[in-house]
C-alpha cells in the first residue's frame, strides 16, 4: 500500500455556522458519507492533525494510503460544495491526532 499522504485545511468557524454543534470528528465523517471510496482505496486512512494555521479558526485533514490524493481531491469538493471554505491544500500532512475512517472494501469504517 502506498504511505502518500495528502491534507487541507478548512475553516472551522464557517464550519460552525453550516452545522452548529458539530464537532470537527463528526463533521469530517458527516461529509464522508458524501464520497464514495473506489475499491483501489483499500486501506485508505482519514484523520485529523495539528494545522499548520491559526488552531482556533481552522481545523486539518489528511488522507494517507492507496487512492490518498484522490480521497482527498472528493472531500475538498464535498467540504465546498457545503459552502465550508478550504483554506489550502497540501501534499504531505501533520502527525496523526484521530483516526476517523478507513476504506475497507469499498467502503467507510471506523479507524
Amino acid at each position: 500500500m502506498s504511505e502518500a499522504v495528502f491534507s487541507f485545511v478548512f475553516d472551522r468557524r464557517r464550519a460552525l455556522e453550516v452545522f452548529p454543534g458539530i464537532g470537527v470528528d463528526r463533521l469530517v465523517r458527516a461529509v464522508l458519507a458524501r464520497v464514495s471510496p473506489a475499491a483501489e482505496w483499500n486501506g485508505c486512512l482519514v484523520y485529523t492533525g495539528a494545522t499548520p494555521l491559526d488552531p482556533e479558526a481552522t481545523a486539518c485533514v489528511a488522507t494517507r494510503g492507496a487512492g490518498a490524493d484522490e480521497a482527498q481531491r472528493q472531500l475538498v469538493e464535498q467540504f465546498e460544495a457545503l459552502a465550508i471554505p478550504v483554506l489550502a491544500v497540501y501534499e504531505g500532512g501533520p502527525e496523526q491526532v484521530a483516526a476517523l475512517a478507513r476504506v475497507d472494501e469499498g467502503r467507510w469504517s471506523e479507524a
